[in-house]
């Protein structure tokens, strides 16, 4: 099983989201993503060895460090300014 880390601008960041929000994906984000980090759509080009897991109309962008077995959560946001700045 892995680790979770969640970067500090990504804390800030899930102060503006609704609050249903930010616990649906806390949930997915223990139940899901740790258990399996591959289930997440695996992101190409400039985004590569970077992980995306949708729900509704958002997006968990978040990085494996394997040799850790650690999962990096990036960023939970709206699925049109995701990527914004990343």
């Amino acid at each position: 099983m892995y680790s979770i880390e969640i970067e500090n601008r990504c804390l800030r960041e899930l102060k503006k989201l609704d609050q249903t929000v930010v616990s649906r994906a806390f949930d997915l984000i223990e139940n899901v993503i740790v258990k399996d980090p591959y289930s997440g759509k695996k992101l190409k080009g400039k985004y590569s060895g970077l992980f995306s897991y949708r729900f509704s109309d958002y997006r968990i962008i978040y990085e494996i460090r394997q040799q850790k077995l650690l999962v990096v959560i990036l960023r939970i946001r709206h699925k049109k300014n995701v990527y914004d700045g990343l």
